[in-house]
């Protein structure tokens, strides 16, 4: 029975076990923590205890990596490290057993590499999460609503500049009014960087000393200087870098030893002014809560704790050139000059003594209004603390450090720090943008550029925006430009405030010289050397080509010869050039030599030739031989038994008499050129051996008529029948007609067939041979 029952509670806690595990569920996160160019760390919370995996893939990848923490808890916090650079991955989050969060909005994007100049996108926004008040509530909602309208594709880091939830940033209030208010949507992808406010000291009454309230609960930050900066080793206080830009996050309500961070000798100033002498980054910002400079909601002059700050932390920011001072507080917008040394009350200020550039910085042409240009010395102070609460205490007396301000609706603030330009954009709860600034580092400079002829530079304007070039495009923050003459280009931006100036000086003008004797004979097939002079450049800096001109010397459909990197270049001229006068061109790669041509020369061709006509000439008392010759004349040939004879006839006629059989050779041939070359084909002629003819007292036969133009009539002179063979040739030889007739009186022997020429006829008899030459016409 005890066994029994031992199986069934070992069965009910398993089984009740089972059933929390499917009962687990996420009840804040996931969000992101301490985002870097490497890291992020990833955490949320349970409403039961169990291990921790994060699951994680680059986008467009396929391989999934996992990390786990054994440890069970509720709180769960996975770092992920070796992370690429300016990479997005997409996360789920959960146990081994049940993937608890996954989906569209769980990724996040890596941070660039230290130094880079990508855009970096900033949402920094105070004294928001409070539901106490209706107005309240529409405010933080409608920030929201305008965020989501307007953000880029993806927020780099979200600033959160204290009073972060009230009344007394407890864990419930942070849980209802933060994490349940903004959500997965922006929680899910969003890392976010907090300062305290003095409201979050409201949880504990001892917190600003102890620092044991929910807010350092809640967050991880960089306190090593894991990501750049000084290591703090407190979560109220920290600093990093992010791309080219340095950010410091102070506590300005909390206390280290007993002192505030505006004491010098706290712990905080000396790590702060320690972080800002090591810092090399482009751009600093400094975030904290209580603002040096207000009016309307809380008063500057009139809080000593504003008054101390204004004291002694903007001579570090004058110092050490601060760009941006972000704080909250005064449930307010307000933004100041580009100002400096300004530490007293505000009747004190002046723009003459304190405004280091008397612009407003909206950057609108329409407005009149130029950006900050150049920016140095100065520092912008934004109050940015109207994210939820709005607040007036009655009076309209605005800061005169202010350039704008606004107290009738809430806003966030966008930022984008884009290489050398920050540009600053306070977007309010209804979508509108009612303040915008911009500052550009190190613009609007001269340029003097000493550079090779022809040589392609790259012109990369000192800003980021619009741009104007001079040599026409509208477009491009960089273009490349072929330095052909000394000029000036110009860019400027659209809103004509900004102008960069390059002095281009350039070298002579390469040239390029082809050198070709024209003495020497230029004949084709023959190997040829041509070389070339480079001035003004160096040689070896090109490849060349060989071109050849038309026979009229034109270069407008060149046919190329050869390709080399140095002088001299050997060609050869193909055979079925024309003869006419050429030039020759050695060009390099690029097209901005100028390009000498050598002098036109007569281009010749190799001596051909060889005899016309029958290889075979029947006997006579005087023949006609014909030669024919190709190339450039004069020829000069030698037939065999004949002397060496010069002709500047393409076609000759000799004429020999032969005495007996005799093959007449053409042996040689030449012109300027050299050797000609002879067809073995038409090099000989061979005179065929004499006919033999019948003495006149001997006559058998009469033939006639010859020449002939039909038939051919054989008459018998003598009384008998004569039986006889008649065959009749061609001049090579090649029986043409052959039968065997016996002769009465007269026979007829048509050659209407035969085709004209010169024939033999041979007749045959028992005792006599008749040959005869017959002409056919």
């Amino acid at each position: 029975m005890k066994k029994a029952q031992k199986y069934i509670l070992t069965f009910l806690l398993f089984f009740v076990s089972v059933l929390s595990l499917q009962a687990q569920n996420i009840i804040r996160g996931p969000y992101l923590q301490q985002l870097s160019n490497s890291g992020v760390i990833i955490r949320w919370r349970t409403d039961i205890a169990t291990e921790s995996i994060v699951k994680f893939y680059q986008k467009d990848s396929t391989q999934t990596i996992s990390v786990a923490d054994d440890k069970i808890t509720t709180e769960h916090i996975v770092q992920l490290s070796n992370l690429s650079a300016d990479t997005r991955y997409h996360y789920s989050v959960g146990t081994a057993a049940k993937i608890l969060a996954k989906g569209k909005d769980f990724y996040f994007v890596t941070g660039p590499p230290k130094g880079s100049t990508r855009p970096v996108h900033i949402w920094a926004m105070g004294d928001f999460g409070d539901e106490s008040t209706k107005i309240y509530m529409e405010t933080q909602k409608g920030i929201r609503e305008s965020y989501l309208k307007n953000r880029p594709d993806f927020t780099d880091l979200w600033l959160w500049l204290g009073d972060n939830a009230y009344c007394c940033g407890t864990d419930a209030e942070y849980q209802t009014q933060v994490f349940d208010f903004y959500g997965s949507g922006i929680f899910g992808n969003t890392a976010f960087f907090p300062v305290p406010g003095n409201h979050e000291y409201f949880a504990s009454p001892t917190g600003r000393v102890d620092r044991k309230i929910p807010y350092f609960d809640i967050i991880s930050v960089p306190t090593k200087g894991e990501m750049g900066g000084i290591a703090s080793n407190t979560k109220a206080y920290y600093s990093y870098d992010y791309g080219n830009v340095h950010i410091i996050a102070l506590d300005s309500d909390g206390f280290d030893n007993g002192k505030r961070v505006y004491e010098p000798q706290s712990p905080q100033y000396q790590w702060l002014k320690q972080d800002l002498a090591t810092n090399k980054a482009m751009w600093t910002i400094v975030m904290f809560h209580h603002p040096p400079y207000t009016k309307r909601s809380h008063d500057s002059d009139a809080e000593p704790e504003l008054q101390y700050i204004r004291e002694n932390l903007v001579p570090l920011f004058d110092q050490y050139k601060v760009d941006l001072v972000l704080t909250g507080h005064s449930h307010i917008y307000e933004r100041s000059y580009l100002m400096k040394n300004h530490t007293g009350h505000s009747m004190s200020f002046n723009k003459d003594s304190y405004v280091v550039q008397k612009v407003n910085g909206r950057y609108d042409r329409d407005l009149g209004s130029s950006p900050f240009i150049n920016k140095n010395d100065g520092t912008i102070y934004c109050t940015v603390g109207s994210a939820g609460r709005l607040d007036w205490n009655g009076s309209h007396e605005v800061h005169p450090s202010s350039i704008y301000s606004n107290i009738s609706i809430g806003g966030s603030l966008l930022l984008t720090v884009n290489g050398n330009r920050l540009d600053g954009k306070w977007i309010c709860a209804d979508n509108v943008e009612r303040d915008h600034f911009s500052v550009f580092k190190n613009v609007n400079k001269r340029e003097d550029l000493h550079v090779e002829f022809g040589s392609k530079i790259h012109l990369n304007s000192s800003w980021r925006g619009s741009h104007v070039w001079s040599n026409g495009d509208i477009k491009n923050e960089e273009i490349e430009y072929q330095a052909l003459k000394q000029e000036k280009i110009i860019v400027k931006d659209s809103l004509g405030f900004l102008e960069d100036d390059f002095f281009i000086t350039v070298t002579p003008q390469p040239i390029i010289s082809t050198d070709f004797n024209d003495t020497v004979s230029v004949c084709t097939n023959k190997a040829l050397k041509v070389t070339f002079n480079v001035q003004h450049t160096d040689l070896r800096k090109w490849k060349y080509s060989l071109e050849l001109s038309d026979a009229s010397g034109s270069f407008n459909k060149p046919l190329l010869l050869s390709e080399s990197a140095q002088s001299p270049m050997q060609f050869t001229l193909p055979d079925s050039l024309a003869e006419g006068n050429y030039r020759v061109r050695v060009r390099p790669e690029v097209d901005f030599f100028d390009e000498r041509p050598s002098k036109s020369f007569r281009l010749n061709k190799p001596a051909k030739g060889g005899f016309i006509g029958g290889k075979n000439i029947p006997f006579d008392t005087l023949v006609p031989l014909t030669l024919r010759f190709t190339g450039t004349p004069p020829y000069t040939y030698q037939l065999s038994q004949l002397p060496e004879t010069t002709t500047y006839d393409s076609e000759v006629i000799i004429k020999v008499r032969p005495t007996a059989p005799i093959t007449y050779t053409l042996e040689n041939l030449k012109n300027v050129c050299g050797n000609g070359s002879i067809s073995a084909n038409d090099a000989k002629v061979s005179i065929l051996a004499p006919l033999s003819v019948e003495e006149e007292s001997n006559k058998v036969f009469t033939i006639f008529p010859n020449p002939t133009y039909g038939d051919l009539i054989i008459e018998n002179q003598t009384e008998k029948l004569i039986k006889t063979q008649i065959h009749l040739l061609d001049l090579n030889g090649k029986k043409v007609l052959s039968k065997t007739i016996t002769i009465d009186k007269r026979e007829v022997i048509p050659l209407n067939d035969v085709p004209a020429g010169t024939y033999v006829l041979s007749l045959k008899t028992s005792s006599l041979k008749v040959i005869r030459k017959i002409t056919k016409m």
